[in-house]
């Protein structure tokens, strides 16, 4: 039996969020002169069960320790890649069961850190932390999406530290709104982290003091049922049913038409796994300008592109200045809406993000 060059384990869609994409398109590719393994974790259908644990969720872990060893014993890949936790407990736990119990079977280990924050957390994670600490240390590549503080490389005494900008294919499509009517796009988990109700006391404000025709659509599933029933009280209490809509989970065709149809987009983030959003590069490869945050990873992915509007954390003055800026100076919308797209075009494709992965795969193989 021939050997393998490569074991790929991660989550895919569904849920889709930015970690499962990414690792998707990776899973999609051929790689062409590699021979590629792939292992797909399923611990989560639904963005609202991310990151909790379950029964359910253990009896996954150890077949996916049990179909990991099979590969590695049979296939004997070189290279094992990985996408370690996000700062949560039960991922961290997961993971550091599961290294544990596989990691030694390979020679080379990747580390592909997409998620933000989890060397801070593990600082003051106490025993678990150490634990963690042990499981990623010593990684023969660590990828990042940008660079930190605290980058797990340095914390995690990683050989070779490598910046990779994520990248995907995005359709343009054109709009299909009412004219006259401003589109506000907010695309992602609704959730408090995220900034759905930042963006709701924004749209509030906005109304009051304009006579502009505009909406908002947030499309996304809800992270929990308090948090929606929140958020729906406030729209009854202030009115907003009239500019208010929420699209639930969108994919396809039908989510590259919300972005058509938009004429800015709104991500007013501070969730605590933020690194290197996914749809902020969607919305610029639409041509969208983004109203987003300084948080993270963010102000490196729209840095030079003359397209974003960065605010502060949860200050809904800056943001409603933005919101305010756009509506009313067209001819600075349509540059920076030009601007986003070529931003996106020189940046962030899904050919220069799958190249630059393919690239370390091919140095560490050598």
């Amino acid at each position: 039996m021939s050997r393998s060059d490569i074991l790929l384990v991660g989550q895919t869609p569904p849920p889709y969020h930015g970690q499962s994409v990414v690792t998707g398109m990776l899973f999609e590719d051929e790689w062409a002169g590699l021979k590629v393994e792939r292992l797909r974790m399923a611990y989560s259908d639904t963005i609202d069960v991310v990151g909790k644990a379950s029964f359910g969720k253990v009896l996954h872990l150890i077949s996916l320790i049990f179909q990991t060893w099979k590969i590695a014993f049979l296939k004997r890949p070189k290279v094992f890649y990985y996408l370690p936790a996000s700062s949560n407990k039960a991922a961290v736990i997961r993971d550091v069961i599961y290294l544990s119990a596989v990691r030694w079977c390979f020679k080379k280990t990747v580390f592909h850190y997409h998620a933000g924050g989890l060397p801070e957390y593990l600082e003051g994670a106490g025993l678990l932390g150490k634990l963690g600490h042990f499981v990623y240390k010593n990684a023969d590549i660590s990828i990042e999406i940008s660079q930190t503080e605290f980058p797990p490389a340095r914390a995690f005494d990683a050989k070779c530290q490598v910046f990779v900008r994520n990248g995907l294919d995005v359709v343009k499509m054109q709009s299909q709104s009412n004219e006259g009517v401003f589109n506000i796009l907010f695309v992602g988990a609704l959730n408090e982290g995220k900034g759905v109700m930042e963006s709701l006391k924004a749209v509030n404000t906005v109304q009051a003091t304009t006579t502009q025709s505009f909406k908002i659509q947030l499309a996304g599933a809800w992270a929990s049922d308090d948090f929606k029933k929140e958020c729906e009280a406030y729209i009854i209490e202030n009115k907003l049913d009239g500019v208010v809509e929420f699209l639930g989970i969108i994919k396809g065709d039908e989510k590259w038409q919300a972005y058509g149809n938009a004429d800015v987009f709104l991500f007013p983030s501070h969730y605590h796994a933020e690194n290197f959003p996914l749809v902020l590069i969607e919305a610029m490869g639409c041509g969208l300008p983004v109203i987003t945050t300084n948080w993270r990873g963010i102000p490196q992915l729209t840095g030079g592109s003359e397209a974003a509007i960065l605010c502060d954390v949860n200050n809904q003055s800056q943001i409603v200045a933005a919101l305010v800026k756009y509506m009313n100076e067209p001819d600075f919308l349509a540059q920076s809406s030009a601007n986003a797209e070529l931003h996106y075009q020189k940046n962030y494709t899904r050919k220069k993000f799958v190249t630059a992965i393919r690239t370390q795969f091919e140095n560490l193989l050598k």
